[in-house]
């Protein structure tokens, strides 16, 4: 009897499987053709069965009854309610009206209120995937577009972390892991410019021109555009890109939306990785000889004693993220308003090694000289307000934009140093030095935009901007402790092994050192005017023509201080109280330079950038031609405040560049673009790289070079663009830039060039011409809930420069040595795979997220064959987000889920270097970096 039921059972099921029916379909705009994604669909007759539709706007209603006429029920979020009768038999696939694509097709009509609401206001918000992918199909120039949708179900927090998703786009990192600045198709950061609704912003950093993006939060931004061909509109000074970051505008009606987050890195979960501070509320604000002159003779009663007092924690104080943004319409929608500001407070920790190198006399391969083992605690605390006004008046808009973004990075870094030269059998020596910093950057901006239709066909806008940028650097305090330790001579062999960095080894005496004591701050200051004159010719129906000219001006004033205090123990034979950290705060110190360093980095200057332009852009149903040309004068002057010998106090450049560009946008089918675009542009010099300052920096001797002169780049583009549906893309395009006079950081001799002395110093130099070509896919797919966003670009570069080779066995040089190598920071493979999931019924969001950067050359030795590269990573991320129909989502991100470790290293091997820890037989391992992976839950509230 118990088989007999059992079978029962079993045919009753199956019974029921066969007879269940699936009806597929898919939800679309009528007008559009827009896949339409979190449509509902339910059976009126079944209250049970219902779904939503997927990414790319299709549907599976499934147990229907194998016959029978049903009706659904269609709704969707500011469109019509529509009820629709389906016979479940149907084979919709023959070509009957409501068939396409071999399955249902309902068409959705818009709420004619909610319409008639937006033609009022003429509004339009650029936040939705689909607006992105609209963006770049209808530019007249290469674009790649992030939605603000993307970037917030995206896991990154800031925006040098979401530009890393661009195809062609991979991060530079700074010594604790930070991701700060963009390269663009293999071309260095120094080849891109940063804007702010369209407006460049001047850098906060005390070396370069380039903006670090890691202190942009990504929550204040409506979309994220990166451009990579210019037109003469755009100013010429970039060649690898432009990167765009818009700012949320005023909504259409009233919006608020609020965020928060906790969060934590596993870095200091791990044993013995100790969170390091120092009293940063008691240091030494501004530098003795700016508080008191420059005759006033310094002791050590004027420094402070807290950047030296150090505390460990197991672990530091949670992350915390949180953002908030309210906007509106007034006055019948003319008036728009809206507020946003964004706080991350954030903890991180890094773990790297780094081995010092040199080459010896007769040597072909460097040897390590010196290993250090760093450790950086980082308490980085970031804050952002941004306010725009809006005026729509007939025929004219007025637009106020203000932005402040702040961040305070609070360091400690432990350094274990040792000298391989000085390595005896018993014994050795440690230098461990703790580096304590506190810098502020800062950038504001204001801009008032109008923009006039005097006539139907003419149109004139301008604007004006001041911006500023800041960077304050006090007390940068470095203390150095000697420690004589002992060794078992039975260890020989273990030398520099596991057993030298062991923490219970036997020191048997430490000693003060050294000590210094920085003041550094800088100002950049930017007054810029525009305007812009287009004229609208219509030639029939079919052809347009828009003329376009127009002008602007910069004057850009920086000013730089730094002042240096070196201190020498009171008694070099002291014994130090205290254990581990605490006797860094128990040395008796000396000023030996109580009136400061002379420094050469103490200068003030300024630059005057006049550019006008003129352009023509021809559009038709089959596509547009442009054409434009543009001039740029450029006059940059330094006046350096302390006088050295044989250096002049005063320097100047002054140029013109005319840079002609043109474009082909052929429009085949509604759906593809074949686009085919050239430009000259070119690449400044910064103030600091033509100042002929020479310091000891962080690793290297740096050096200025006034003789520097700007590169000028020729730029080529190709690229084909498929658009399947309003939300997808296939982007595939080529690319090819020839260099002259290309900038690079290099290593050059005393006498300035590469091949002859002895002392080397890192320095930016003219390396003669150059080529970057390369090729690159961009794709969106949407199947159901599932979605794939992927991007690769394989980029190739070369430019032969002089280097210096020793003749084997012998301290002379061999002549006429030259090398070819790629573009410093470009890597020959880049790529990004995002795996989408989007369950509109149940509010499910989730994306895991890869990146790929491949190995990229990271610093240009003077020897051959001794350059330094930065190994291949590949990075996993993940973000998930739980939506509620009350407004508020749970929202999950981690990064660096595979505990990604960075290296870099020499591609040859001194037999000497492998006794050391970690060295391999087929490389030399120059430095590692560990950063530990990061989490972080929030909440998230829209209105």
């Amino acid at each position: 009897m118990k088989k007999i039921l059992f079978s029962a059972a079993l045919l009753a099921a199956a019974t029921t499987a066969v007879s269940a029916h699936t009806l597929d379909g898919i939800v679309k705009d009528n007008k559009t053709g827009e896949p339409l994604i979190g449509t509902v669909v339910r059976v009126k007759e079944l209250p049970n069965i219902s779904t939503t539709t997927g990414l790319d706007g299709t549907f599976s209603l499934h147990e229907l009854p194998e016959k029978g006429k049903f009706t659904l029920v269609i709704t969707y979020m500011s469109y019509k309610t529509k009820e629709m009768v389906v016979d479940v038999a149907k084979d919709y696939s023959k070509g009957s009206k409501d068939g396409k694509d071999g399955q249902l097709t309902i068409a959705m009509d818009e709420d004619a209120r909610q319409l008639g609401e937006v033609v009022v206001t003429g509004h339009r918000e650029y936040r939705s995937d689909r607006s992105a992918v609209e963006t770049v199909k209808n530019a007249g120039t290469v674009l790649n577009v992030m939605s603000q949708q993307s970037i917030q179900l995206s896991p990154d927090v800031n925006v040098a972390s979401v530009l890393q998703r661009v195809s062609g786009v991979t991060m530079e990192r700074d010594a604790s892991g930070e991701a700060s600045y963009a390269i663009l198709r293999g071309m260095d950061k120094r080849y891109n410019y940063t804007l702010v609704n369209g407006v460049k912003i001047p850098s906060p950093d005390d070396k370069n021109r380039y903006v670090p993006l890691n202190i942009f939060p990504s929550d204040m931004m409506d979309r994220l555009v990166v451009s990579k061909s210019l037109t003469a509109d755009m100013e010429g000074d970039a060649a690898g890109g432009v990167v765009d970051m818009v700012m949320k505008d005023a909504p259409s009606r009233f919006q608020l939306q609020a965020n928060a987050a906790i969060g934590a890195t596993d870095y200091f979960w791990k044993d013995g990785r100790d969170y390091l501070t120092t009293d940063r509320s008691d240091y030494t604000h501004k530098s003795p000889y700016e508080a008191n002159g420059a005759d006033y003779k310094a002791t050590m009663s004027d420094f402070k004693n807290g950047p030296v007092r150090l505390k460990s924690h197991s672990t530091p104080a949670p992350n915390f993220v949180g953002g908030l943004s309210i906007g509106d319409r007034f006055w019948k929608d003319r008036l728009g308003v809206m507020l946003a500001g964004s706080i991350q407070n954030t903890f991180r920790g890094t773990e790297r090694t780094y081995n010092s190198v040199k080459m010896a006399s007769g040597e072909q391969a460097m040897y390590i000289s010196n290993l250090h083992h760093r450790y950086y605690s980082i308490h980085d605390l970031t804050s952002g307000l941004h306010a725009k006004i809006d005026l729509t008046l007939p025929e004219h808009k007025l637009e106020w934009y203000n932005m402040y973004v702040r961040s305070n990075s609070k360091g400690v870094r432990y350094d274990n140093g040792i000298s391989t030269e000085y390595i005896a059998a018993d014994s050795y020596t440690q230098d461990d030095e703790v580096r304590s910093t506190s810098a502020t950057q800062s950038i504001f901006a204001t801009n008032l935009k109008g923009t006039h239709h005097l006539t139907k066909d003419f149109t004139v806008d301008w604007s004006g901007i001041f911006s500023q940028a800041k960077e304050e650097d006090p007390d940068r305090t470095y203390i150095t402790l000697t420690n004589s330790v002992s060794r078992d001579a039975s260890a020989e062999g273990d030398v520099v092994g596991g057993s030298i960095w062991s923490t219970d080894k036997n020191i048997t005496k430490t000693l003060p050192k050294s000590a210094e004591r920085r003041f550094q701050h800088n100002k950049d200051t930017d007054w810029a005017g525009y305007i812009n004159l287009s004229y609208d010719t219509h030639f029939g129906n079919d052809v347009d023509a828009l003329w376009k000219a127009g002008a602007q001006y910069r004057r850009k004033e920086r000013s730089n201080r730094y002042y240096s205090y070196i201190f020498n123990p009171a008694d070099i034979s002291q014994k130090l109280d205290g254990n581990g950290y605490d006797q860094f705060a128990n040395v008796d110190w000396v000023c030996k330079t109580p009136y400061s360093q002379a420094s050469q980095l103490n200068y003030d200057s300024k630059e005057h950038i006049g550019g006008t332009y003129a352009m023509v852009t021809l559009k038709s149903r089959i596509g547009e031609v442009y054409a434009g040309f543009r001039a740029e004068h450029t006059n940059q002057i330094y006046t350096m405040l302390q006088h050295f010998r044989n250096m002049g106090q005063v320097g100047e450049q002054s140029y013109w560049d005319y840079l002609p560009s043109a474009s082909l946008k052929w429009t085949p089918t509604a759906k593809m673009n074949v686009r085919l675009s050239y430009y000259r542009s070119i690449n400044r010099p910064g103030f600091y790289e033509i100042v002929p300052y020479q310091i000891q920096g962080e690793e290297y001797q740096e050096k200025g070079n006034p003789n520097l002169k700007r590169a000028r780049i020729d730029n080529l583009d190709l690229r084909l663009e498929w658009f399947p549906s309003k939300t997808e893309q296939i982007l595939v395009g080529v690319f090819y830039k020839y260099l002259k006079n290309p900038i690079e950081q290099v290593f050059v001799t005393s006498d300035g060039k590469i091949g002859a002395g002895t002392d080397a110093y890192y320095m930016p130099d003219n390396l003669g011409n150059a080529k970057n070509m390369g090729f690159e896919i961009d794709v969106i797919k949407y199947i159901r809930h599932f979605g794939v966003k992927a991007n690769y670009t394989y980029t190739h570069s070369r430019i032969t420069t002089s280097k210096r080779e020793y003749q084997e066995g012998s301290a002379e040089y061999k002549t006429g040595v030259t090398q070819t190598r790629p573009l410093v920071n470009q890597a020959p493979h880049t790529a990004n795979l995002s795996l989408l999931y989007k369950d509109t019924e149940n509010g499910w969001n989730a994306q895991l997220a890869a990146s790929f950067t491949g190995t990229k050359l990271a610093l240009v030795s003077p020897f051959k064959n001794a350059d330094q590269w930065d190994k291949a990573m590949f990075g996993l991320d993940f973000s998930a987000e739980k939506q509620f129909k009350n407004g508020i989502s749970i929202f999950f991100k981690a990064n660096n889920l595979l505990d990604a470790k960075r290296e870099r290293y020499l591609k040859t091997v001194n037999s000497d270097n492998l006794e050391y820890e970690g060295q391999k037989k087929d490389k030399t391992i120059v430095g590692t970096y560990k950063y530990g992976r990061t989490f972080l839950l929030g909440v998230r509230y829209k209105l």
